[in-house]
């Protein structure tokens, strides 16, 4: 199994037919046919269900896409770290990020960094922490920003000087938005949009106790310009964190916070005995020099 081969069979899992994935890849159709029509024999296994018009995965098809996913993308980033002249600061710095406003800070790391240094680039992706969890596990992130921070035995980690406060945004015409609060029970029998782990699990959790087993979470979301159109279309009002959604006197949408008060915290995490490549390790520094001063502006 060769990483050419890899991009071959991803190429086409993407386009779905071989004439686009031969284009796309600048090879002829032949080659491309023959390269995974080994592949399958290699594996002893069909990855393609050939329809008329459109090739689809079979089942074990999805199972190596995530495998190939994860070896082509770790076979680049290794690619572009050794490629880089010696003790030369640029190349790449990938980090996997749950929403938050607390991601100011490390943008701000960012780009105190690339004033110092134009060559490094920085690779963000969004999502939940279980989400982006697997891709950090196996190298393909240096970080992972995550939300509700705790400290992990196999990771060094850095507390971000930020905290998100929860509450709930709701269209302005709501009864709610004459609260100046919202309470646990202001949520009994509502149509709630919440995270897709934030009842069972964490923060949320423990401030709405059993209740939370009793409510009418009528839609999830894992990022939160989804939950925001849900709540601007009036399907329901969403549990969330503050700020995470540019509210206006203009708009139709407003945020209420949660009574009593409810903060996550917010930290860096990195893998223990991963050695970081010099431009990750430089934004480390960078981010460690931004949260002293922020932490100097608070006092």
């Amino acid at each position: 199994m060769e990483l050419r081969t890899l991009r071959y069979f991803l190429a086409l899992a993407q386009e779905g037919t071989v004439s686009n994935a031969a284009k796309a890849l600048h090879v002829t159709q032949p080659t491309l046919s023959r390269q995974l029509a080994d592949l399958e024999r290699s594996f002893g296994k069909q990855l393609f269900e050939r329809g008329s018009k459109r090739i689809a995965l079979t089942d074990e098809g999805v199972r190596l896409r995530e495998y190939a996913k994860a070896i082509v993308e770790l076979a680049d980033k290794a690619e572009a770290e050794l490629s880089q002249p010696e003790r030369a600061v640029s190349g790449d710095v990938h980090i996997g990020c749950g929403e938050t406003d607390a991601l100011r800070i490390v943008l701000r790391a960012a780009k105190r960094l690339r004033a110092t240094y134009p060559d490094v680039r920085f690779h963000l992706a969004s999502g939940t922490t279980v989400d982006l969890v697997d891709r950090f596990h196996d190298g393909r992130f240096d970080f992972l920003l995550e939300c509700e921070f705790v400290q992990r035995p196999d990771c060094e980690s850095l507390r971000l000087p930020a905290l998100d406060r929860w509450g709930v945004l709701m269209r302005k015409d709501d009864p709610l938005a004459a609260n100046d609060v919202v309470r646990v029970d202001d949520l009994a029998d509502r149509a709630l949009i919440t995270s897709r782990q934030a009842t069972k699990t964490g923060k949320l959790r423990e401030w709405a106790g059993d209740v939370a087993d009793a409510w009418n979470v009528v839609a999830t979301y894992n990022l939160p310009f989804s939950g925001a159109l849900m709540v601007e279309e009036g399907v329901g009002v969403a549990v969330c964190y503050d700020r995470l959604v540019r509210l206006s006197d203009e708009g139709t949408m407003c945020f209420r916070p949660l009574d009593p008060p409810l903060v996550s915290e917010m930290g860096l995490i990195w893998k223990k005995h991963r050695r970081l490549s010099r431009p990750a390790t430089a934004f480390l520094e960078a981010l460690q020099e931004e949260c002293n001063e922020c932490e100097e502006d608070t006092q």
